[in-house]
């Protein structure tokens, strides 16, 4: 792999998850006077890499000793967790160990 093409193409690296929410009107189970009629609302959360955060990533990726610092997707779904937007449930469902930090 010649890594110098990958750093003078690769722009932005975005992970996504969706996510179930939960109703904002009656915190879970939807009553047929709900806003939201019952439906299942997802959304979507998403890790973007870009910037010296890549530039850091790739460079570790290389071997080279240097701290990568971002905002993965374990910590935004634990924060809608604690908003009470998501579901516990889609912790479990959606970060998987080598996430969590």
């Amino acid at each position: 792999m010649n890594w110098l093409e990958v750093e003078q193409t690769l722009v932005a690296v975005t992970a996504q998850r969706i996510v179930e929410l939960n109703c904002p009107y009656c915190s879970g189970e939807c009553s047929p006077f709900c806003h939201s009629s019952g439906v299942r609302k997802r959304a979507s959360v998403f890790e973007l890499l870009s910037g010296k955060a890549l530039e850091a990533a790739i460079l570790s990726s290389r071997g080279e000793a240097v701290k990568v610092e971002y905002e993965y997707l374990g910590k935004a779904i634990r924060k809608g967790i604690a908003l009470g937007y998501i579901k516990e449930s889609e912790y479990e469902r959606l970060v998987f160990s080598h996430e969590e930090s």
